[in-house]
């Protein structure tokens, strides 16, 4: 239980990032995450501020990009070590979730009680999307999808889809394809699949639905053919949970040092935009286009657009 100290966030804290009141799936989820933190004092405010200002100001930040292969090849291959005892969603779940302990909320900085407070805030803005559009699609897709994490949230809201994996990474389909020999999904496959560089050739099942989750954050400005090979696949529904600038508000100091973080990332940039062009020109319908205003210590990344090709 939380003590007097801290708060918790209820279903209807949410009505604010997801625009309604949740489904009573989300909702149950919502509480089983038991979100409690606490706020912080004026001076750990400030703490936070200096820290994420050094780190913009004092340390060579890497650069998104393909220059990064090899450490992602590391980084998700260190996850084949990890199942070594058997197949647990922890032993695949990303080591970068829960690096600090402070989270951004509602463009705030709140102390998490629990360590996966921002594992759990990220996939419950999957478990609004996936719950919302994701229920009967006959294949769900996932473009960039490091260890396959994410589609398990995916499996929650539908039991019978084809599950499919598809990173740049060699490692990403090895830990795939341990994850299905060790009975963590029948129904799970991996694919080789550069997004800068689409492969015309691999077809999406008739009426499936597509997401990326901080994936395309790491291709910069370099989206347009991933976007053009969508639709010239039409799949059903495309939600992308990612790093969008053009929802954050400048004059707010931690909105402003998030986009400060993005540019020496060099994240995503200008993604909101295209496709609102894209929609102006009647070649795609956008369902959903929020920023969600959770967020991690360094960024405010997990804006939200669902868009679907118009036929």
């Amino acid at each position: 239980m939380p003590s007097q100290d801290t708060h918790r966030l209820t279903p209807q804290d949410f009505v604010a990032a997801f625009g309604s009141d949740p489904s009573d799936y989300l909702a149950d989820r919502i509480e089983k995450y038991e979100f409690d933190f606490r706020m912080l004092s004026s001076d750990e405010r400030d703490s936070c501020i200096r820290k994420v200002v050094e780190v913009l100001t004092t340390q060579d930040l890497v650069k998104a990009g393909d220059a990064r292969l090899g450490q992602w090849e590391s980084g998700w291959g260190a996850h084949l070590k990890n199942l070594e005892q058997g197949f647990d969603i922890s032993a695949i779940t990303p080591g970068y979730f829960g690096k600090y302990p402070i989270v951004r909320w509602q463009q705030e900085y709140i102390a998490p009680v629990a360590r996966d407070f921002e594992y759990k805030s990220f996939s419950v803005i999957q478990d609004w999307l996936f719950d919302k559009f994701f229920r009967d699609a006959p294949a769900v897709y996932e473009f960039g999808c490091g260890t396959g994490h994410n589609l398990f949230c995916a499996r929650d809201v539908n039991p019978t889809a084809e599950l499919w994996g598809l990173d740049w990474t060699e490692a990403s389909q090895q830990v795939i394809a341990r994850v299905k020999e060790l009975g963590g999904d029948d129904n799970i496959f991996g694919r080789r699949f550069n997004l800068v560089e689409p492969d015309a050739s691999f077809d999406l099942k008739h009426g499936a639905c597509i997401y990326t989750a901080a994936s395309l954050e790491q291709i910069g400005n370099r989206f347009e053919p991933f976007i053009e090979y969508l639709l010239a696949q039409k799949p059903k529904i495309c939600v992308h949970i990612e790093p969008m600038g053009e929802f954050l508000d400048e004059s707010n100091l931690l909105d402003y040092l998030s986009l400060q973080y993005f540019k020496q990332r060099n994240y995503l940039t200008g993604f909101v935009d295209y496709l609102g062009a894209l929609a102006q020109k009647g070649r795609i319908r956008i369902l959903e286009a929020r920023r969600t205003s959770i967020g991690s210590f360094l960024i405010d990344g997990y804006s939200v657009v669902v868009w679907s090709p118009v036929d």
